[in-house]
């Protein structure tokens, strides 16, 4: 396996980092990949809107409300925003104001062109000028990317048609509590009560073909969301992107399924060995493989089913497993705030 593009050593373990929104999934995530790099918890402050506790490797964390003033959150070295999109849009500008370096991990400002969107092995070099605001990209997006990127620089892109099958935990911990209650319910078991469904139906035993509200257009927010920053993180401004992004009731890993054009030809042996030299990927021989279970936890983007399309000499399809909280959330925003700090 190959390791990460990252390295959190002496100098990111002796920066203070705070979490605002620790108590999230994606913040809980962050808390946990931070301390099995070796970042010491009284450098780690965690922040929520109310004071409580967060568990992560067999630690206890404080958690204290958010401060009104954001000069207290502005002195610590590196400041996540796990909040949502309208907390970031009010609360980023104000800590960069105050020179805070900021990586955001909502939408709120992935579109905006004077912030950098970015997964450190594919537009790292974004990194360089020590941007103060860094947007974390969608975390389908991300997934998705990692394995375009390698194929990008090998014969170029024309077309990207992918479909997504989204984790109910990509919901936060609501979607997760949903899919087991109802599937509780399915078996026959009593369904305990819980907080309401973040979904517009059922998911257990089934499928939902959209996610996030659907547009006079047709098209869903997180279909949006996935051709404007494939875009933008591949610098393809042109590019055509086409999506249909799908609730599937599984656990935790987003899946995509990929159809792309190549501008040159691109033999799919080369794809394989290029895939398998990519940091951040992992090619999968299995013919039913990458899966979703398997590839919970892990860092890699796995990426299999690699073959050659129906379309003519360019067209190419295939499949990739990513665990949505790590390289799709909290791990990238890691690799991110490591660079950042390596540059101080």
């Amino acid at each position: 396996m190959k390791a990460m593009d990252w390295t959190w050593g002496a100098r990111q373990r002796g920066a203070r980092a705070a979490i605002v929104g620790a108590t999230g999934a994606t913040g809980v995530e962050l808390a946990d990949i931070l301390l099995a790099a070796g970042h010491p918890a009284q450098g780690l402050a965690c922040f929520a809107r109310a004071d409580g506790v967060l568990r992560a490797r067999g630690l206890e964390l404080r958690v204290r409300a958010t401060p009104a003033e954001v000069e207290a959150l502005a002195a610590y070295d590196i400041v996540f925003l796990c909040t949502p999109s309208e907390v970031s849009r009010e609360l980023a500008p104000r800590l960069v104001e105050h020179g805070a370096s900021v990586i955001d991990l909502s939408s709120a400002f992935r579109e905006d062109p004077s912030v950098p969107l970015v997964v450190p092995e594919i537009n790292g070099d974004e990194l360089a000028r020590r941007p103060r605001l860094v947007a974390n990209p969608n975390c389908t997006t991300a997934i998705a990317c990692l394995p375009l990127a390698v194929i990008a620089r090998l014969g170029g892109l024309e077309e990207v048609v992918v479909a997504s099958y989204q984790a109910a935990s990509g919901a936060g911990a609501a979607g997760l509590e949903t899919l087991h209650a109802e599937t509780r319910e399915a078996a026959g078991l009593p369904r305990a009560p819980g907080r309401p469904s973040p979904f517009p139906a059922r998911l257990a035993l089934n499928v939902i073909p959209a996610i996030a509200a659907v547009g006079a257009d047709g098209q869903s927010g997180e279909e949006r969301k996935i051709a404007s920053e494939t875009r933008k993180i591949l610098g393809l401004p042109s590019l055509p992107v086409e999506s249909t992004t799908v609730r599937v009731p599984v656990e935790r890993c987003h899946s995509v399924a990929a159809h792309l054009v190549t501008a040159r030809p691109v033999a799919v042996a080369e794809v394989v060995a290029a895939l398998a030299a990519a940091p951040g990927v992992e090619h999968v021989a299995d013919p039913h493989g990458p899966r979703p279970r398997e590839c919970a936890g892990r860092d890699a983007v796995q990426v299999g089913r690699v073959r050659a399309g129906a379309r003519g000499p360019r067209s190419l399809a295939f499949f990739a497993v990513g665990d949505q909280l790590r390289k799709g959330a909290s791990l990238n925003a890691v690799q991110v705030a490591a660079a950042l700090l390596a540059a101080r």
